[in-house]
């Protein structure tokens, strides 16, 4: 109700301005005041031009937009409006002496059109930017100042450091005071951006540093490489800065940045690679306003498509996990961003165990998504060689339940979620996921669907991953336990590799195994003294011990097996492994596995999953 109120507020003061600017062009083309007579013609002029100027004010939006947000695209957006009315009103006007033969067209300044256009999207222009700064007045008198507040250089004036220099500006309760900007555009060195002096590029910090007595560094790049964020991040820690930076676009999906989304440098920024920005074609397709089910939607991967997935707008998302608490967290957070505007759909979620047959059949019957995305898993290495018999139960006969139902009821899509470790395994966790991936390929070769899965390495920051435990480690002021000084990973962020598996989704075909492209190894070593770097602690003095490999954990991870073929696929950082037939016997050995599976001997289940993919353990 406000809204309109106010509406009908910007629609009595544009057509008073109209009116007004419509009087002023008369009197600056006549140079004078106008007589009796042009102001009847002014009269019929403002006859035509006011009702057409309402009619493509309302039609463009002018009257339901947050005018307190308004900026550049509004204007555009302002100055479209106009034209469009000016054309309308032209047409009308002078159509109607040939039409009617109206006698006040004759002699009408035909100058005045031009006139009144640019003065009348001045006005508009004008009453809307008088609101924005209306309510930035007010708002940066209601909103208190932070506790700390510190002078603060912005690394990069892009649009995004723009964007926070002026949110920060008008919101003193968001603790970033802007002093300056930083950025290696030579072009921008000396000029002023957003009010605020531009002092260079990175070999100008100090200087700046000094200048503006600034004590910490933001970084306002969030489209900006692994490497150049670890190139500001090591100069600024030089100088004992303290380093935040703005998150990167795979995490801001709406693309929105402020100065309250600032948050301090992570070691995901550090290894951030360039992102992509915009789905592949298919992916609205096989999304938008259709049912899709996310197994395991309560973990790291599966609620990061929850979220990505409930952004595109499908018809029904339904979240499977058989933990409710993180189930529930998710299905809030949904809810949360419905309210916000930030996707759309019903969402449902349902606890089930994927290992039970019964359980599985029904709910497929039941919600009939035309893609399931499945995600639920054992996924900790050491923990799942201690207890074969849960991981097969799980990654195996829960896959297995899963891969039956879909095909019984003739599901589109499926994705399954694997990893490098399914690559030689010298795990029960990486052997269940390659036996997995070959149930997968069996049932898409038996049944011509599209049935997929999407091998990838380490994400940064998911549950049980090392960078949660260094960052606990140094929390408490303890050493830094690393298994093995020449250990490497592959990593990635959760939110890219959630966006990956949802392009996968769209390119697959039957039987398809996708690999995402991971980039460079990480040596775990590299990756702990750069946590304690951030942590604003020296990496050569703080203690990291040595504490072996252990069970089941290999000295690197392998993405494809030596005799697999790769090929290009239509995303860049998507392969497609051109994979050998599964066995004709993997349904026979995983009912064999399945009946092992009791906890009676679980050396001898261990050594049968190794031996059937191919790796025995030595």
């Amino acid at each position: 109700m406000a809204s309109r109120i106010r509406g009908r507020y910007l629609l009595v003061l544009d057509l008073a301005g109209v009116a007004f600017a419509g009087y002023l062009a008369l009197t600056v083309r006549y140079d004078r005041v106008v007589d009796l007579h042009e102001l009847l013609g002014y009269a019929a002029v403002m006859a035509v031009l006011v009702p057409a100027r309402a009619i493509t004010n309302a039609s463009f939006g002018l009257y339901s937009r947050a005018w307190r947000f308004a900026s550049v695209p509004e204007l555009e957006r302002i100055i479209t409006a106009v034209g469009l009315g000016s054309a309308l009103s032209v047409t009308f006007f002078y159509g109607s002496q040939v039409l009617l033969g109206a006698t006040w067209v004759s002699g009408f300044p035909r100058s005045f059109w031009l006139a009144e256009a640019v003065l009348s999207a001045a006005i508009l222009g004008s009453i809307r930017l008088a609101v924005r700064v209306i309510f930035d007045a007010a708002r940066t008198g209601r909103s208190a100042p932070s506790s700390d507040v510190r002078a603060t250089l912005l690394f990069g004036a892009g649009h995004a450091g723009v964007l926070v220099a002026r949110s920060a500006q008008r919101e003193p309760g968001a603790g970033v005071r802007p002093a300056g900007f930083l950025d290696d555009d030579l072009a921008l060195e000396g000029t002023v951006v957003a009010g605020l002096r531009v002092y260079g590029g990175l070999h100008s910090l100090a200087k700046a540093v000094a200048v503006t007595g600034a004590r910490r560094l933001l970084i306002t790049m969030p489209s900006a490489s692994g490497a150049a964020v670890r190139r500001v991040v090591e100069a600024a820690l030089a100088l004992g800065l303290e380093v935040h930076t703005v998150p990167s676009m795979q995490d801001v999906i709406d693309g929105s940045v402020d100065a309250y989304r600032v948050r301090r440098v992570r070691v995901e920024d550090l290894l951030r690679r360039p992102v992509v920005t915009e789905h592949l074609p298919g992916v609205q397709e096989i999304i938008r306003d259709r049912p899709v089910m996310i197994t395991g939607a309560g973990g790291s991967i599966g609620s990061e498509l929850a979220r990505q997935v409930y952004a595109i707008g499908p018809g029904r998302l339904v979240l499977v996990d058989r933990a409710e608490s993180p189930l529930y967290t998710v299905q809030r957070e949904l809810e949360s961003r419905l309210a916000h505007g930030r996707g759309s759909g019903e969402v449902a979620v349902r606890l089930v165990n994927v290992t039970c047959q019964a359980s599985v059949e029904r709910l497929i019957r039941a919600e009939a998504p035309d893609v399931i995305f499945h995600a639920a898993a054992y996924k900790h290495v050491p923990l799942m060689e201690f207890d074969p018999s849960d991981a097969a139960y799980v990654n195996i006969g829960g896959t297995l339940r899963l891969l039956d139902a879909a095909a019984a009821c003739e599901v589109e899509r499926f994705v399954f979620v694997s990893t490098d470790k399914a690559v030689r395994p010298t795990s029960v966790m990486g052997a269940t996921k390659r036996i997995a991936e070959m149930l997968v390929a069996d049932t898409a070769q038996r049944t011509g669907r599209l049935f997929v899965s999407v091998r990838f390495g380490n994400v940064l920051g998911s549950s049980g991953s090392v960078v949660p435990i260094f960052q606990a480690q140094l929390e408490q002021g303890d050493p830094i336990t690393i298994t093995h000084p020449d250990m490497t990973r592959f990593f990635m962020t959760i939110p890219e590799a959630a966006w990956l598996i949802l392009d996968a989704a769209a390119l697959g075909r039957s039987g398809d195994l996708f690999v995402l492209d991971m980039g460079e190894p990480v040596h775990i070593l590299d990756l702990a003294r750069d946590l304690v770097r951030l942590s604003g602690r020296d990496p050569d003095s703080h203690p990291i011990e040595i504490m072996g490999l252990r069970p089941g954990e290999k000295l690197h991870e392998e993405l494809f097996y030596a005799g697999e073929e790769v090929e290009q696929t239509a995303s860049a950082k998507i392969l497609r492994v051109v994979a050998s037939p599964p066995p004709p016997d993997v349904r026979t050995a995983v009912e064999r596995f399945l009946a092992c599976a009791t906890g009676n001997d679980e050396c001898g289940l261990r050594a049968m999953l190794l031996a059937y993919t191919g790796e025995e353990r030595p």
